[in-house]
């Protein structure tokens, strides 16, 4: 931490040094008027300002505007509705500027292979962010910030520390395409600094160029490349500091209670030969200062007990002790010049994050340059290269298991040792060979996690690609272009001595490594013909070809246990090595074309095509076509609509295919992963998935021995691709002047015959066959709407984005001879159908107990409600007035059930807050009274709760295949009086699903950003500042949710929570300079 701050105040110094530099060029004063072209009606509240030096003013009431600036630069004018002008200023000290009605023709949006496309022209759903609007208020991750900002796309951002967010456009993962080029990603090898913008293709029609790979949708990134600044360099640097702190969501837990089993405990040696002290629950006695033996209580040096000391709650918040407030700082600089002949920019960042978890962080460095050569005015060559590097000596991993800090401080360990006294983590004598904690069977003391048990990630990504193009004649233009993306990731996991975990539980430590490489290149060359067929028609027709090759290794290898403490090398294993290996290849050849024709100024026609040849799928099946068609009809260029300045009617079609890839891919994907503990870490893969191969398997089968497995799926010859069938449609409309804006998409994917492992007699010796079957259908609506309620001559101005989104998924097709899919799914029903342990309820819906007073558990799974959201809804604001600038975001998600795990695990734990409250807490005091008392052996005696619903009395319950009670007239029951202890209540009652269920419905203030920018008249004259700008910045600093456990941000698409660190607010502030 001192270094950081040692860091931070050098860098403060040097900005602080910068911002007294005074420039040499002098600055005159103009002023002007700015006003409609049509009506010369003045435009109060137009902006004027300099282009890329983030300065400038605001028309006045009269249109009047007044302000600073040098010759040589460019005046940017902008006014809500009105089309953007660009001024290059001279010495004269009057410019007067018209604007004219925006009619939307010229706005330009990115499309596939990385062309330019005027918006208004394309037939499907496409939403632009611009890089620049997600670096104030930052996250660690670039892709983090989209979160709210395009109708469709939902981010769930992870709180692990490397961990990253989970994807869904229109309920799919979309790929990440780099200026044109698909790139494997992480998410992590994107840098926030370097990006343009996001232009998110929403579905496969707007992406069908790129093949298979596109079915999920598209976000595609434009990098920064040369600067336009007339002096021809433009240098800027952009630092975030922020601290993580103040929790939005952590369990709250109980500290009246100890470790134990019915009010029961005494420490003999942590392994069971005490009273309930191995591997315990939170169910022992309650605190009341009585002697109890524990883990640090003396020993009687004459008869070798344990004494008793003080039973008192000493760790009383221990979680909130242990961690720490999170540190993040992003810092950037880039230069970028430009010359007649030469476009440049080199930009570096470097990221550091220091997680909450003690002795946890992660460091990010990139590089990223672009060069574009100009020979002529005919040919240009360009090229860019993106290295990035992550790397970290300890990362936490909270995913369930004794390798949590969750698991050993929330959910099995108690308030009965204080986390503080426990920093000193091995036991004098034993150093480096065993730990020191209150029990040494299951759990582990949570300093020793993380200072001993250490996992590095170090990964070196490198993407970039390299272009030339040839403009044959006007209009007529050839380009090649050959791009890499790959990466080398290395992760090791040293588990040290006495660490006790599933598999592990001779605890004499590992050393694990994995590591993994991909390359992938993808070589396109496309001619590209651009032409006005008279004056009423243009056609744009492209044809070209790409070949993908790629190529992924890995090899895993872990010891059987350590000789000797400590030395974490593979010589050291006690037995054989863990090994084991994987290497995949793939080629793809394709040929694509695509036609746009348009008809005077009002419609358009598109139409793509693209061939695969794809090495995945059997010979006769594995080259094959899919198209895309498109419409957009400009309504208002055929008429005047009166308020409404603009109104486009779009529509498309595509058809798009893949088979037997996978998205990513685990450390051992030819065999079963040996760790039975901690997180599966998946690698971004695209590749091959040899699922419709003869393979074999080799997984640990018995005492650490190998043995072979056959695939148990039958080889298809016959096997097809998968299909996607997209429809869509949509309007876009502008009023007012364009100062209202509105898009809607209505969109329905059609997912099959899809590739299926239909189910087989194991009496053939295989369990399943793929087949194509099964269709589903996915349709939903996507609302953006956008507006400037406010702008006025004072300078105040108010936008707004609106965007709200809604899909449902269903089952439409079934295999033949088939009812019903995976047990429950008929046809029609929503695949977000929740399925899982419930228990048994009379007509009238009461739970159902026996006659021990305890819940009776439905033998099979039941519907429980639905796992996707209803909708997901943002409004992003951005208030202005002179020289400030307001920027806030609310966003959440209204609908859907998750069953809560951390809910269900404290609860049977005992550690749950609301086992100590209300007729909870009542009975379980009164269950440790009896025990106090020494009750427990009288057998009249048999706990003080009281569950709801009724009792069965009479007769015996039977189920049909679905749960359904069938025998309703054969059942008797009355209301429920068996008192049963609340441990055991618990203790079936919430290993349920149906218990620990919870609304996903939760909204959070996303972001907020206040930003000054200095006054130009500080840096006009002699310094070498254009203009800085300082800002506030503040990220989720309010979380709204039914409960607050968990943070439900991270999961979409799921029904079944995991263990997740706390959440915290993140506040902080931003300073960016250009010179």
């Amino acid at each position: 931490m001192k270094a950081i701050l040692s860091t931070f105040k050098g860098a403060c110094c040097a900005l602080a040094f910068t911002l007294l530099l005074v420039a040499t060029a002098e600055a005159q004063r103009i002023s002007g008027r700015v006003s409609d072209a049509e009506t010369t009606e003045a435009l109060a509240g137009a902006t004027v300002a300099v282009k890329d030096a983030n300065r400038g003013t605001v028309s006045d009431a009269d249109g009047i505007f007044n302000m600073e600036a040098k010759p040589g630069e460019i005046l940017v004018v902008s006014y809500v509705g009105y089309a953007t002008q660009t001024i290059v200023l001279g010495n004269q000290p009057v410019i007067n500027v018209e604007l004219r009605v925006d009619n939307m023709l010229q706005e330009v949006t990115v499309a596939a292979l990385g062309l330019n496309k005027e918006k208004a022209k394309v037939g499907y759903a496409v939403q632009d962010v611009k890089g620049d609007d997600l670096l104030k208020a930052r996250e660690p991750n670039a892709v983090n910030s989209l979160a709210g900002k395009v109708a469709g796309l939902t981010v769930g951002a992870s709180p692990e520390l490397l961990g990253a967010p989970n994807l869904s456009l229109r309920g799919s993962n979309p790929i990440f395409v780099v200026d044109g080029v698909p790139v494997n990603s992480d998410t992590w090898n994107i840098s926030a600094d370097d990006i343009e913008t996001f232009t998110v293709l929403k579905g496969p029609a707007a992406a069908a160029l790129y093949g298979f790979r596109s079915k999920d949708g598209v976000i595609m990134i434009t990098t920064k490349k040369g600067t336009t600044d007339k002096r021809g360099v433009r240098i800027e640097f952009n630092t975030s500091q922020m601290i993580e702190s103040g929790f939005n969501a952590i369990p709250k837990v109980n500290s009246e209670y100890g470790p134990g089993d019915h009010g029961r405990y005494a420490f003999k040696d942590g392994r069971g030969g005490g009273i309930n002290d191995g591997d315990y629950d939170i169910w022992g006695p309650r605190f009341e200062g009585q002697l109890i033996p524990q883990y640090d209580s003396p020993v009687d040096p004459v008869t070798g007990e344990r004494q008793g000391t003080p039973w008192v709650a000493r760790g009383k918040d221990n979680l909130q002790r242990f961690l720490r407030p999170g540190y993040q700082s992003n810092n950037n600089i880039s230069v970028s010049t430009s010359s007649e002949k030469m476009d440049m920019r080199f930009s570096t960042s470097y990221n550091y994050q220091q997680g909450m978890v003690p002795n946890t962080q992660l460091n990010v460095a990139n590089f990223n340059v672009y060069n574009g050569l100009r020979f002529s005015d005919k040919v240009k060559l360009e090229s860019n290269l993106n290295y990035n590097r992550q790397f970290t000596d300890n990362y936490p991993d909270v995913q369930y298991g004794p390798n949590s800090m969750i698991y050993n401080v929330i959910i099995w360990g108690g308030a009965d040792w204080d986390v503080d006294q426990l920093r000193d983590y091995w036991q004098p004598g034993k150093e480096g060979v065993q730990q020191i904690y209150a029990e040494y069977q299951r759990y582990n003391n949570p300093w020793f996690l993380a200072y001993e048990w250490l996992r590095g990630h170090q990964k070196t990504d490198i993407y970039g690609q390299t272009a030339l193009s040839w403009a044959i004649s006007p209009g007529l233009e050839f380009k090649v272009r050959t791009a890499i993306t790959t990466y080398d990731l290395f992760r090791n996991e040293k588990f040290p001595y006495s660490a006790t975990v599933y598999g592990r539980e001779e605890a004499r430590g590992d050393y694990r490594e994995d590591k993994r490489t991909l390359f992938e290149n993808n070589t396109d060359a496309y001619l590209n013909l651009d032409r006005h067929l008279g004056d009423n028609f243009t056609l744009n027709a492209l044809v070209g070809g790409n070949i993908r090759t790629f190529k992924y290794e890995s090899n895993y290898t872990s010891t059987n246990y350590l000789n000797v403490p400590g030395l974490y090398s593979f010589s050291n294993t006690a037995n054989p090595l863990y090994a084991s290996n994987f290497r995949s290849k793939m080629q793809v050849q394709s040929g694509y074309y695509s036609i746009d024709f348009g008809i005077k100024s009002f419609l358009f026609l598109s139409h793509t095509g693209r061939v695969d040849h794809l090495s995945t799928l059997p010979k006769k099946n594995n080259t094959f076509y899919y198209p895309s068609v498109g419409a957009s009809v400009l309504i208002s260029e055929l008429a005047n609509l009166g308020p409404v300045s603009f109104l486009k009617l779009r529509t498309s079609y595509a058809n798009v295919k893949e088979a037997l890839t996978t998205r990513y891919i685990g450390a051992t994907p030819a065999d079963s992963y040996p760790l039975e503990y901690g997180s599966y870490y998946a690698s971004s893969y695209d590749g091959p998935s040899y699922s419709n191969s003869s393979v074999y398997s080799s997984p640990l089968v018995y005492n650490g021995q190998p043995g072979s497995y056959f695939t148990n799926t039958i080889v298809n010859p016959d096997l097809a691709p998968s299909s996607r069938t997209n429809y869509e449609g949509g309007l876009e409309a502008k009023f007012w002047r364009n100062r209202i804006g509105l898009d809607v998409t209505y969109f329905q994917y059609i997912d099959g015959p899809q590739i299926f492992s239909k189910p087989i007699s194991e009496a053939s010796g295989y369990t399943g066959q793929l087949i194509n079957a099964v269709k589903t259908k996915k349709a939903g609506w996507e609302v953006s709407l956008s507006g400037s309620p406010l702008k006025n001559a004072g300078g105040l101005s108010w936008d707004v984005l609106v965007n709200w989104s809604t899909y449902k998924e269903t089952l439409e097709e079934l295999p033949e001879g088939t009812d019903v899919l995976f047990g429950f799914f008929k046809k029609g029903d929503r695949l977000d159908k929740y399925y899982d342990s419930g228990v048994v309820k009379d007509q009238q819906g009461n739970i159902i107990n026996d006659a021990s007073g305890r819940p009776i558990t439905n033998p099979v799974p039941q519907f429980l409600g639905y796992s996707n959201p209803d909708w997901v809804w943002s409004v992003v604001n951005k208030v202005s007035w002179k020289n400030l600038t307001l920027g806030f975001q609310f966003d959440g998600r209204v609908g859907g059930v998750i069953t809560n795990y951390i809910q269900r695990q404290t609860f049977r734990g005992g550690r749950n807050i609301l086992t100590t409250e209300g007729e909870m807490g009542a009975a379980r005091l009164a269950d440790w009274l009896n025990q106090k008392a020494g009750k427990y052996s009288d057998p009249q005696v048999n706990g003080n709760y009281v569950g709801d619903g009724v009792k069965l009395v009479g007769g015996k319950i039977e189920y049909d295949q679905y749960g359904n009670v069938t025998n309703w007239d054969e059942l008797e029951f009355a209301p429920n009086t068996t008192k049963t202890f609340l441990q055991d209540y618990i203790s079936r009652y919430y290993a349920t699903a149906e218990a620990n269920l919870m609304s996903k419905t939760f909204s959070k203030l996303r972001e907020v950003t206040l930003t000054y920018q200095l006054p130009q008249k500080w840096f006009d004259g002699r310094g070498v500042i254009r203009s800085a700008n300082v800002s506030l910045v503040g990220r989720n600093l309010l979380y709204f949710a039914e409960k607050k456990d968990i943070d439900l941000d991270q999961y979409i698409g799921t029904n079944y929570s995991g263990l997740q660190s706390p959440t915290a607010k993140r506040y902080g502030i931003n300073i960016n300079i250009t010179f």
